[in-house]
């Protein structure tokens, strides 16, 4: 496994510290060494999970999980697993060698996570036929803003053979997460909608709605509705109460996070395969794992003082600045993602603020380029504050 890792990252060029992986962030990768074998092999245990994050069993993304997730001699279980043989991606469309995973049960929370890593960067969570043909079209590849690895292969796509044995494209957890070869780092360059536009224009289909994304900005939810949002870091995702901009998944135990990219990946594969649990499993840990690279809170400062006094109510200093949800009729940005007819709760999830400096651009839809532009134009929650003390925040916001 330690072989398999460094190959990944000799091949990646990734900036992450790979030798950093024996620093504990907290128990919940314990948690998951602990409760490894419930999820690998109690099929009423992950149903169990799965109950428990789904708090609105009652709309439509609910009810496709707890319809197909976890049943005895049904459903999504019965699926063919996924191949684990992956290849890079070369603009054109050119594969190089391929490499596969090992789905053997790592024993060590260092092969865990080194594994998780592994996957982080090549597991095909999904795939769509818009990227595919953009990867055809090199130049159209470099105006969405992809990012090429040294030896020139595309960031964040792999070839892999579908159930059906067909090459495929697959976009990876890194597509979007991976900015500058940074695991957990948002890709606010990368403009999917572009490339969606230009190709609905290609087939003679208007691409309107896309190109008004944004850089930044995607749209995951496999429905029929254009909701796109900014695309977030993952810093801290330990801390967070739920997942997804609207918390449609309530994080009631680690396991709800690897229930999560299991059943991300089915859909993101038109219900065709699933994951190997080993994978996703490993994968969870990892994303649990990462912390901002330069994450220095300075809490004696005097904007950490009026941060305290007018924000910690929702951004939380012991949840990574995080929080709950929030109802969304009382935001003045664009809820508009918090009332999706497929997983829209009426609510809208605290973002962490861990490294919020370079995060812009900010809110849900993107819409304030700086940090200063946010508080000077009223945060959608809470009071506005006076110059002097927005002058304070920022410097106190630039330490986390």
């Amino acid at each position: 496994m330690k072989r398999l890792l460094t190959i990944f990252c000799a091949l990646l060029s990734v900036t992450v510290a790979c030798g950093d992986l024996n620093e504990s962030p907290g128990d919940d990768i314990q948690w998951m060494q602990e409760h490894t074998e419930e999820y690998l092999g109690d099929q009423q245990w992950r149903r169990a999970q799965l109950e428990a994050s789904m708090w609105r069993p009652d709309l439509p993304y609910a009810r496709k999980q707890l319809t197909a997730y976890g049943l005895a001699n049904q459903g999504w279980d019965l699926l063919a697993e996924m191949t684990t043989e992956v290849a890079p991606v070369f603009p054109g469309g050119a594969s190089g060698d391929s490499t596969a995973f090992s789905t053997e049960v790592p024993t060590t929370r260092r092969e865990w996570l080194e594994l998780g890593e592994a996957v982080f960067w090549q597991m095909p969570m999904r795939r769509d036929t818009y990227v595919e043909w953009l990867v055809e079209r090199p130049e159209l590849l470099e105006e969405i803003g992809v990012e090429n690895h040294e030896d020139g292969s595309i960031q964040g796509l792999v070839h892999f053979q579908d159930s059906r044995g067909q090459e495929r494209v697959g976009i990876t957890c890194g597509f979007c997460h991976g900015e500058g070869g940074v695991a957990g780092q948002a890709r606010r360059n990368l403009d999917l909608g572009l490339g969606r536009a230009v190709f609905n224009e290609a087939h003679n289909r208007s691409g309107d709605e896309f190109a008004s994304w944004g850089p930044g900005r995607v749209d995951v939810t496999d429905d029929a509705v254009s909701d796109p949002l900014q695309i977030p870091d993952l810093w801290g995702v330990r801390h967070q109460s739920h997942v997804n901009a609207s918390g449609v998944v309530e994080l009631a135990t680690p396991a709800a996070l690897a229930i999560r990219f299991e059943t991300q990946y089915i859909l993101g594969h038109n219900l065709e395969s699933r994951p190997n649990r080993v994978l996703t499993w490993a994968l969870a840990m990892y994303v649990l794992s990462l912390d901002y690279p330069d994450h220095q809170p300075d809490m004696s400062s005097e904007g950490a003082a009026i941060f305290e006094a007018n924000c910690t109510a929702c951004h939380t200093p012991d949840s990574g600045f995080s929080g709950g949800l929030v109802n969304a009729d009382l935001l003045s940005g664009d809820g508009q993602a918090a009332f999706s007819p497929f997983r829209g709760t009426g609510m809208l999830k605290v973002p962490a603020l861990v490294g919020v400096k370079n995060g812009a651009p900010y809110l849900h839809n993107g819409q304030y380029q700086s940090l200063r532009a946010l508080l000077e134009g009223g945060h959608p929650y809470g009071a506005p504050m006076e110059q002097e003390d927005i002058d304070h925040v920022l410097n106190f916001l630039n330490t986390l």
